[in-house]
């Protein structure tokens, strides 16, 4: 009996008039911190190479090969950014400058050549003279920069010097008040110049006796706090297993012009240039997910998830991090495209290409597949990355990876459609698109919580951005090449799906030689329903 009647509430009434609602893009993004029967709508469970923005979800545009350095990993970039600007980009033995290079497919010859370690961490630092580089990897002589002289190794006897300690054991610089601060690898000790000097004597700072759960010291930084009076710079130190000591004054040598603030728990963090700034605030990516340091001093370690900027994808974070721990993690912001990335560096064969990408305006995410990102900077307004192939790639300025078609896929999560608990069949979807470049999509669902993808579209064809009223697609020509402009394009499907929750799918494979200029602002979904469940 019950069986009967399920397959008549299976069935559309003739005659029933069809429902139609209007669901928004995901611009909250991609979310999987929740139970699947009620996700916030406007969210994605699967947001790949599609990036919301404040008016829907965009297509990334695609990588191109900028230099190649080696056959190995890029480890690490490089940049001098002062009135000239450079680039450099290092492997384990060398580093080269990779500002302009007229091959990209031949290796320039080496800046600096005979090194230990490619990881480096440096600084730019103006000092009363000139504008400088300090570039430091905690097993070669520390590096200056300056464009005049070229790169040079500091030492003891060097000029300028730095006396007082061995400058190959400083793994880590940044600045604090017109100071250059170093961690000196393998140990709890930090060293630090004097003011506005890129040499001299280096102080000490012993924090044996701070830290409570042993490792060593990974990274420092400064950090802004705004007490209510104004924000008060501080200095942060971190180790390697998530403590963090806390100090405030400008003088590391004085008792009264230097003090502990506090010392705090937080989770391992995932490399020493995984840390991002938000206005005054440091967020730092570590294996609980993407934490602000001013939570971590006013929380304990067991609820500060419920404060992570990462949170809506804990599950995916922790289950990465776990996976991919074996090689430092790294975050890069972007002002001008309001997003930050944050790079999974591939640890096994069985691992692909991968970055998350934040939303730094909405605190909305997504991510970007087919980037192999071993390490990423921003330089000059653009954002790199660099491959365990040992390539440097520009971003955003292509409609492939490298003539590799890129794969655009939305699943929303689902959807009651304003019926909970009644059962519906799905009749037909249409997606509502902004676009000023071709674009074949493919539009299906999904009903139950069980999701069918079918094989992804061929890719649209390489067109002029300008067409004639009634050859375009949808009888729509293409006037100008830009969003403001850009037509709205509806890709239509019929459904025929019976369920009690719904999920739209689109899907997009892109293989053209511009970058697109594709926005989605809607789906439309209409549905008869068919009785209560119950």
């Amino acid at each position: 009996m019950k069986s009967a009647t399920l397959a008549r509430l299976s069935q559309p009434a003739r005659g029933r008039r069809a429902r139609m609602t209007t669901l928004p893009a995901p611009m909250a993004g991609w979310f999987t911190a929740g139970n699947l029967a009620s996700m916030p709508q406007g969210t994605a469970m699967r947001l790949e190479n599609w990036r919301p923005t404040n008016t829907g979800i965009v297509q990334r545009g695609g990588s191109k090969t900028r230099a190649t350095i080696s056959d190995g990993p890029v480890e690490s970039f490089i940049s001098y950014n002062a009135t000239q600007k450079k680039l450099f980009a290092a492997t384990r033995t060398d580093i080269f400058d990779v500002t302009t290079v007229a091959d990209p497919n031949v290796p320039p010859p080496a800046a600096v050549s005979g090194q230990t370690s490619g990881y480096y961490s440096f600084v730019n630092f103006t000092t009363s003279g000139d504008e400088y580089l300090t570039a430091v990897n905690g097993t070669d002589s520390l590096l200056l920069y300056h464009p005049d002289s070229g790169w040079k190794k500091i030492t003891d006897t060097s000029s300028p010097a730095i006396t007082g300690g061995v400058t190959a054991t400083l793994s880590f610089v940044w600045v604090y008040r017109n100071r250059q601060f170093f961690i000196e690898g393998g140990g709890l000790r930090a060293r630090y110049l004097p003011v506005g000097s890129i040499g001299g004597a280096l102080g000490t700072i012993d924090l044996n006796g701070v830290f409570q759960r042993g490792g060593t010291l990974m990274f420092g930084s400064s950090w802004s706090v705004d007490a209510g009076d104004g924000l008060d710079d501080k200095c942060v130190f971190v180790t390697n297993q998530g403590e963090i000591a806390v100090y405030q004054g400008g003088d590391p040598a004085s008792v009264t012009d230097w003090r502990l603030v506090g010392r705090y728990d937080l989770a391992r963090p995932l490399g020493s240039r995984a840390t991002m700034r938000v206005g005054g605030d440091l967020l730092i990516a570590t294996e609980m997910g993407l934490l602000p340091i001013s939570q971590a001093i006013a929380k304990d370690i067991s609820v500060l998830d419920q404060s992570s900027v990462s949170r809506a994808i804990s599950p995916d974070w922790r289950r990465e991090a776990k996976a991919r721990r074996a090689l430092p993690w790294e975050i890069v912001k972007w002002p001008e495209r309001a997003y930050a990335l944050v790079s999974l560096p591939v640890t096994n064969g069985s691992q692909q290409g991968l970055c998350y990408v934040l939303n730094t305006e909405t605190g909305a995410w997504c991510t970007y597949t087919g980037w192999d990102a071993r390490c990423l900077i921003f330089h000059n307004g653009e954002v790199l990355f660099g491959t365990a192939k040992g390539k440097v790639k520009d971003t955003e300025i292509t409609g492939t990876d490298d003539g590799v078609p890129i794969y655009y896929t939305c699943v929303a999560n689902p959807d009651h459609l304003e019926t909970s608990g009644v059962l519906k069949t799905i009749l037909r979807a249409q997606a509502r698109l902004k676009m000023a470049t071709p674009n074949e999509s493919l539009l299906s669902g999904s009903t139950d919580y069980r999701v069918k993808l079918p094989a992804p579209p061929n890719p649209a064809a390489d067109v002029p951005s300008t067409g004639i009223w009634g050859s375009g697609r949808w009888d729509q020509a293409l006037w100008d090449a830009t969003m403001a402009s850009a037509l709205t394009d509806i890709v239509k499907t019929s459904i025929g799906l019976t369920g009690f929750v719904f999920q739209w799918q689109l899907q997009v494979t892109g293989a053209q030689s511009s970058a697109p200029v594709v926005e989605l602002v809607s789906v439309d979904v209409s549905f008869e329903t068919g009785g209560q469940a119950l």
